[in-house]
């Protein structure tokens, strides 16, 4: 084996390794992170302010007459193609679009106030009800913004559009191990920033400490405390989750079986079957009582294609249209 392949390996491992221990300092982590953050924002104002500026409501396409209008959010470490296909969709079939934009990496609460300043300023200017639909983390946003109970407001100049609809795609309402390993996301996300023009070198900073990722580990209390509160009354939930193809959750068991032996690989062979969309498990999408749409494919492809070109119609969009159009029940 070349020797740049065996560093690889024994770099790879550490970083595994490191994820794996680091779960009893999450407090620490959190800590340490957010203070690089604000350390760099009091050091680079300018930067700072200008990283802040690509956040919030972006107007798409305007709606025609009679038509809904529909606010998109993504979810962590997102480079901004998630809405490739479905945007396009969207637009065709007459709905207005806008897109929300967030420092992803930062805590999901901060996102969710976020979020909702960007709404009630739409509101200010004539935006009345829209529907939500949200890509992973970005149902998480958007739960935490319709139901935590300190941006209740009444005001007139403080409210937000009544949301008719929230669609959640692949969002991991119960966490996502794989959170742990945002760090490959986050450099993906970068490298996209890169590659489009669009990157300052402070960037990976001012989105965000790493926070949204300690949020969305299973058992955070993020997540138990949003957990804990009842739906958001008037607004209708559901949601979409990827389950990947069989031929691959059978290729996934045979492996499993064939690298651990006894009773440690009879435990691990199930887990096969919970793989969902890859990054989501069924188990972690499904919300008790919300109606849930099961798609083939993985995390992005159920709902964006990942080759520009093709014409593939991803499986999430005509479920996304027919429940826009028509709130047609789930079939569970």
């Amino acid at each position: 084996m070349p020797r740049w392949v065996q560093v690889g390996l024994w770099i790879l491992a550490a970083v595994v390794v490191w994820q794996l221990v680091r779960g009893g300092l999450v407090d620490q982590e959190r800590q340490v992170r957010t203070r690089l953050k604000e350390a760099a924002e009091q050091a680079f104002p300018t930067e700072a302010a200008a990283a802040r500026e690509r956040y919030g409501l972006m107007r798409l396409h305007e709606a025609q007459e009679g038509r809904a209008e529909i606010v998109l959010i993504h979810g962590l470490d997102d480079p901004g193609k998630v809405w490739m296909n479905l945007a396009p969709a969207l637009h065709a079939d007459g709905y207005g679009v806008s897109v929300m934009t967030y420092p992803n990496d930062q805590p999901v609460r901060e996102s969710a106030a976020l979020f909702r300043e960007s709404l009630r300023a739409a509101s200010n200017d004539g935006l009345g009800w829209i529907s939500i639909v949200a890509h992973s983390m970005g149902g998480l946003v958007s739960r935490e913004m319709l139901t935590n109970p300190t941006f209740a407001c009444d005001r007139p100049d403080c409210r937000i559009p009544n949301v008719q609809r929230l669609i959640m795609i692949g969002t991991p309402n119960h966490g996502s191990s794989l959170a742990r390993f945002r760090g490959l996301g986050e450099l993906r996300e970068q490298v996209a920033r890169v590659l489009a023009g669009q990157a300052g070198w402070l960037d990976w900073i001012f989105d965000g400490a790493g926070e949204a990722g300690i949020d969305i580990t299973p058992g955070s209390p993020f997540l138990l405390t949003l957990n804990a509160r009842p739906n958001p009354r008037g607004t209708d939930l559901c949601v979409i989750a990827g389950v990947i193809a069989q031929e691959q959750a059978e290729a996934m068991q045979r492996l499993i079986a064939e690298s651990v032996s006894g009773e440690a690989g009879l435990q691990l062979v199930p887990l096969a079957e919970r793989l969902g969309d890859g990054l989501v498990s069924l188990e972690s999408a499904t919300l008790e009582g919300v109606p849930l749409y099961r798609v083939e494919g993985t995390h992005l492809s159920i709902v964006r294609n990942l080759d520009a070109a093709s014409e593939r119609v991803p499986p999430a969009i005509p479920i996304v249209l027919d429940l826009l159009a028509e709130g047609h029940p789930a079939n569970n």
